[in-house]
């Protein structure tokens, strides 16, 4: 096939923005994403001008790019499965002012801009779900069980959040921190990860078709399921965030992490069967496999190594967090905007960014192992990250 840019689509109006917000918020994300992990390469290059980038790093990501893709999925998705009314067009505009604002408080990582970021991001979280809560009395019907993950998720990343806060003001102490991020920075996308993708993910990986009306009331697990299942998973981070408390650091870390791990294969195993899918799947596809087993390698390798956490941390990140979010996001825009040859007509430029972030990622890792050259590593995990990214976005928002 002939391996060209499809014309770019005409200006979405008002109402289209409304009724699918992932047009705003998906392109808004992608260059958060290209900020949050470029903040490492200007680091390196003029460190006196440049500070480390340290906490603002991971708000960009996770409370930036990560959460202004999520956002972006909810708000477009359960209008339809709820049959409500839309985004209205204030709380639309609310969202990237608030992710705006968060990156600018991020870059400046001073005391002040630090509980700014915690404060907007409440902001975003209440405004969401104002908008959920105002329509859920108008609902035609009721979400699929896997969504109880997602309140979950949002009160792991609400405590989180206020804990992150409090430390900040320095009303309660910094060991405090741990388990804010904790929540934050993995409960919240783990979950919602377990919630969204527990009913689209074995539709998309059994080539079915994806009607989010259908989805109302469907027969599946029990409502306990998820809920025992989220539960746990919450329990496995406040082991790990006491685990320096309770004076075996090492062993308490390591049932955590087990734990942890445990779900995900249950998750990945039993609910989404992919060890046993038999067909050939398309790309982005096979990156989103790939991208689930990544991460439970990543919960897994604490339980052998847990001297090098971060590290394993950054796999659940970068091949995991990163590269299921592109893969899926490039499927929901392709499809929304009928133009699904884009997945099939550029497989080599899908590819390449995968590999680039593959190669990302392992730069990332080796840098917590071999520390030699930490500086100049993390930038060139930081620059090929962004080359991946500028050819995901060239395909699917530029």
């Amino acid at each position: 096939m002939q391996d060209k840019i499809s014309h770019p689509l005409p200006a979405p109006s008002w109402a289209d923005l409304q009724s699918e917000p992932y047009r705003l918020l998906f392109p808004l994300g992608f260059l958060l994403a290209c900020v949050g992990i470029g903040a490492w390469i200007p680091s390196y290059i003029s460190p006196a001008t440049f500070r480390y980038p340290g906490e603002g790093h991971a708000v960009l990501q996770i409370q930036g790019f990560l959460l202004c893709f999520i956002l972006g999925f909810l708000t477009t998705i359960l209008p339809k499965v709820l049959g409500v009314r839309p985004l209205g067009r204030l709380q639309l505009l609310l969202f990237p002012a608030g992710f705006l604002a968060i990156s600018l408080c991020a870059w400046v990582n001073a005391p002040h801009s630090r509980a700014g970021v915690q404060v907007v991001h409440l902001l975003l979280i209440l405004n969401f779900l104002s908008f959920i809560m105002r329509r859920w009395p108008e609902r035609k019907g009721s979400p699929p069980s896997t969504f109880a993950f997602i309140p979950l998720a949002f009160a792991a990343d609400t405590v989180g959040t206020l804990l992150r806060i409090l430390v900040i003001m320095h009303v309660t102490d910094i060991s405090m921190l741990r388990g804010a991020s904790l929540l934050q920075f993995q409960a919240f996308p783990l979950l919602l990860i377990l919630g969204i993708g527990g009913f689209l993910l074995p539709k998309l990986f059994g080539n079915a078709l994806v009607d989010p009306q259908a989805l109302r009331n469907q027969k599946g697990s029990p409502l306990f399921v998820p809920l025992a299942m989220g539960s746990l998973l919450l329990a496995s981070y406040a082991l790990e965030a006491g685990a320096p408390a309770l004076g075996s650091g090492s062993s308490v870390l390591r049932s955590a992490y087990l734990l942890r791990t445990l779900i995900w294969a249950w998750f990945t195993l039993r609910q989404l069967r992919l060890a046993g899918i038999s067909r050939k799947l398309p790309a982005y596809l096979a990156a989103a496999r790939l991208s689930l087993f990544s991460m439970g390698l990543g919960m897994a390798m604490p339980i052998f190594f847990p001297t090098y956490l971060l590290a394993w941390e950054h796999l659940i990140f970068i091949s995991g967090f990163l590269w299921l979010t592109l893969s899926i996001a490039a499927r929901v825009m392709t499809a929304h905007s009928g133009r699904m040859e884009i997945l099939e007509n550029h497989l080599w430029k899908f590819l390449a960014y995968g590999i680039l972030i593959l190669l990302s990622m392992i730069t990332r890792i080796t840098t917590d192992i071999w520390t030699h050259g930490r500086g100049f590593h993390l930038a060139l995990a930081s620059g090929m990250a962004i080359i991946g990214l500028l050819i995901w976005g060239r395909l699917y928002c530029l």
